[in-house]
């Protein structure tokens, strides 16, 4: 009798009364429900202290409005200061609050949750911020900014086809669409179709390009092998913007197109304010060897080798020269050390060529490892954005 007692749920035998096994199940039951009350309880709590901090800001803010119409001003500027303050959460309380007056107007609200939407977004809840933008797109179905919005936000979730379907929708209505146009380039260019994104990269007038944008013209043009197109269009944006990445990016296409003295030139200018740059310094020394200047080259690894001396390339480099000086143990340390660093095959394969040839006690001609090849590389293999 006692053994079936203990489980009341299941195996109940006739022999138990019935009004036993009832009074055990209205026990069992009761403590559940007692149980998903407390817990509840302290999830609200939780709830109730989170969030208070920022109502009690919000409210505190319009608690000198007597009248609605004050109240929605005050709101709207606090939210926005708010906002501009990273103070996201408290910001995201303002507008709430705005959207719970019921005299709002259809453009108010539409702007509210547009607003909420952008908010989302900059804390990474993606779901959330569709949520928002679908809502005012509800509103106004053929506004363009809430469009874009929502394209820009699949293309950043990786939605291709769904942003693909709002660019254009755009484009239907107005087809001088800037916004359309580049969302369009750079959809195209993470799908590595770069014949596209060039196609509406080049209807984008030069005014309305910024540098993410000429840094994916310019590498869009490289990997379809139009070197000179792509330093062109560096060389013009250079001309009036000074920007290090542009002008780092055009050191390595120089680099490419065997432009050695230019990019020696440029890449001097860059270290001449970059000079704890490792990146500078690496690829400085890289073009002092293109150019036989061996010692200026050493030094500018050393250099770098002060900055990180864990980069594989760097290891890669310093065991080259470590092994035409006749170091052959130095040069099989630096091959080891770029060997373990290796972030990616090529180099792990470089690396390991290099180590096996020195194991081997010579190689048939030092000359043969000239790692200009490597930069290229490394620009192809880890992205630009990394490179960069």
């Amino acid at each position: 009798m006692n053994k079936l007692l203990k489980c009341p749920f299941k195996n109940f035998n006739p022999a138990v009364p019935k009004n036993v096994r009832i009074r055990i199940f209205k026990k069992t039951l009761i403590s559940f429900l007692c149980l998903f009350i407390f817990l509840d309880l302290v999830f609200s709590f939780e709830r109730i202290v989170t969030i208070s901090k920022e109502e009690v800001q919000v409210d505190s803010a319009i608690k000198h409005c007597k009248s609605q119409k004050e109240k929605i001003k005050e709101l709207e500027a606090f939210a926005l200061n708010a906002y501009n303050n990273n103070q996201y959460d408290l910001s995201l309380c303002a507008y709430n609050k705005l959207l719970s007056f019921k005299k709002n107007s259809k453009k108010k609200e539409f702007s509210y949750y547009m607003s909420l939407g952008d908010i989302y977004c900059l804390k990474n809840n993606y779901v959330f911020a569709m949520h928002m933008y679908q809502k005012a797109l509800s509103m106004y179905k053929k506004n363009e900014e809430i469009n874009i919005k929502i394209a820009n936000l699949y293309l950043k979730i990786n939605i291709y086809k769904s942003a693909k379907i709002f660019f254009n929708n755009v484009l239907k209505s107005n087809k001088k669409s800037v916004d359309a146009k580049k969302g369009l380039a750079n959809l195209y260019y993470l799908k590595n179709n770069y014949q596209k994104a060039i196609f509406y990269y080049e209807q984008i007038d030069f005014f309305h390009i910024d540098k993410n944008t000429i840094l994916k013209i310019a590498d869009s043009y490289t990997n379809l092998n139009e070197i000179n197109k792509a330093i062109k269009i560096l060389e013009d944006y250079t001309k009036n913007n000074k920007s290090f990445e542009v002008l780092f990016f055009l050191g390595q296409l120089y680099i490419e197109n065997t432009e050695n003295l230019k990019a020696k030139e440029l890449f001097l200018n860059l270290y001449e304010n970059h000079k704890d740059n490792f990146k500078v310094c690496l690829y400085l020394a890289n073009v002092y060897n293109l150019l036989g200047e061996r010692s200026l080259s050493n030094h500018m690894l050393g250099l770098a080798y002060k900055i990180n001396s864990s980069c594989c390339a760097l290891n890669i480099l310093r065991a080259e020269f470590s092994y035409k000086l006749g170091h052959v143990n130095e040069a099989k340390e630096y091959a080891q050390r770029a060997l373990m660093k290796a972030k990616t095959v090529f180099l792990r394969n470089q690396a390991q060529k290099l180590l096996t040839f020195l194991q081997k006690g010579s190689l048939k001609d030092p000359n043969a490892y000239n790692y200009s090849e490597y930069f290229d590389k490394e620009r192809q293999n880890a992205g630009l954005a990394q490179v960069l």
